[in-house]
């Protein structure tokens, strides 16, 4: 792990290894350093750790894979590993970002970037990566790489649940799942984040359709958390399972777990992060049945919820109700109430997936007004968002409308690609 050291610190310097080593050590005799043939000498350390910046033990510490260092970055890995709602954000602060082992450093690197990927920290994120994070992952794998065999345990725990976050968050099922697998085969059955990795294992298979895997991970877990007593994670088992029950067509059982999804809350710690969940999968649930008034019922439910927290919090509510208001609109093609909503959202759509959402609800908008030049370029506009998360309830509408369209606009080409996507889309549900 020294040679990666040394590699980025020459690249963040802009100095080549041969200037860095130049009248202190041959360049052969220095590459086998980094091989760890032979040892660093500590004077040697003394003077490249002056031409880089960093202190001696910087150097010489960075392949360290004692008990100490490993205890460390374990236990930097298990406070971050939790819901970024439970976590002290003082406490992530107060980390510190560099350390002499580079196993602490990556960890505490990786496990950074995924608490700010669940708090949707974008600044936080993009400035990790492009200081720290675009290298590591280019010496030790890009999210489509290998099982990172010679990386200590701990950053290689941390990782596979970096890669976890990333494909869940686009909607990247299978590659998601293979990673949950792979964290899962690090560590302890029965632990916290064991039931974490079940969780995702359960999401990855609703998601891809292997229903007899789902349900044999989600009744696995499901015991082993009432024989350990821990309650406080039976509402997200619960809302996991709900998704399941609602994929196989299943829609009274899927309502139910939410219900007991909701009665479990009072044992979570994180119900701030968990209503909010609960809600919208009732929410969608309920407008895709056709349940329209109970559908608004929760909606109003979820708006007074949002009236409970402080003003910041409020702010990030808002966009997702309007979402929602549209979504029940589109259902009920109530255009004109469509309409009010559309501006609504303009005024608060904070994130990307909310800004593809108003190009969504205005397409639907401009092809009940029969404007369809508006239509087309509102969708397309919208398009390649959706198709690549893989978004099945967006990209089924589109195509549709895509495809009529064109039609009447004699793109005929292009209708008949529209309606071949549209059929394979079908044939995948």
């Amino acid at each position: 792990m020294l040679k990666e050291r040394i590699d980025y610190l020459c690249k963040k310097r802009e100095i080549a290894r041969k200037e860095l080593v130049d009248g202190l050590v041959t360049q052969a005799h220095f590459a086998n350093i980094l091989a760890e043939r032979y040892p660093l000498p500590e004077d040697l350390a003394v003077q490249i750790a002056g031409r880089l910046g960093v202190t001696p033990a910087y150097l010489l510490e960075a392949s360290s894979v004692s008990e100490e260092t490993l205890s460390r970055a374990e236990a930097v890995f298990d406070l971050l590993s939790r819901s970024a709602a439970t976590i002290d954000e003082q406490q992530v602060g107060e980390l510190p970002d560099k350390d002499d082992t580079l196993t602490v450093e990556l960890t505490t690197a990786l496990m950074k970037a995924v608490y700010y990927r669940q708090l949707n920290n974008t600044i936080a994120y993009d400035y990790l990566h492009r200081n720290y994070l675009d290298f590591f992952l280019d010496k030790y794998g890009r999210p489509e790489g290998s099982s990172m065999p010679h990386l200590p345990t701990p950053a290689k725990k941390a990782l596979y649940y970096y890669h976890i976050q990333l494909f869940r968050s686009q909607s990247r099922y299978d590659e998601a799942l293979n990673q949950s697998l792979l964290l899962a085969e690090t560590i302890e059955p029965g632990t916290e984040i064991w039931l974490t990795a079940q969780n995702f294992m359960l999401e990855s298979y609703i998601y891809l359709k292997q229903f007899d895997q789902a349900k044999r991970t989600f009744e696995h877990t499901l015991k082993h958390v009432y024989e350990q007593r821990w309650f406080h994670r039976l509402s997200e088992l619960y809302i996991a399972y709900s998704g399941y029950n609602f994929s196989v067509g299943l829609v009274q059982e899927a309502l139910l777990a939410l219900a007991m999804a909701e009665a479990n809350l009072v044992y979570a710690s994180n119900q701030g992060e968990l209503f909010p969940a609960l809600l919208n999968n009732r929410i969608i649930m309920l407008i895709l049945l056709g349940e329209h008034d109970k559908a608004e019922q929760e909606i109003a439910r979820y708006e007074a919820m949002a009236l409970r927290e402080p003003e910041e919090v409020r702010a990030q509510f808002r966009p997702l109700i309007h979402v929602y208001r549209c979504e029940l609109a589109v259902s009920r093609k109530q255009w004109t109430l469509l309409e009010s909503e559309i501006a609504m959202l303009d005024q608060t759509a904070h994130n990307t997936d909310q800004q593809m959402s108003l190009l969504f609800y205005r397409s639907r908008l401009s092809l009940a007004q029969g404007q369809y030049d508006s239509f087309m370029e509102q969708a397309l506009a919208c398009l390649p968002y959706y198709e690549s998360i893989r978004q099945a309830n967006r990209l089924e509408p589109l195509y549709e409308a895509l495809a009529v369209i064109s039609e009447e606009l004699r793109k005929y080409k292009d209708a008949a690609a529209y309606y071949k996507k549209l059929v394979q889309l079908l044939r995948s549900k």
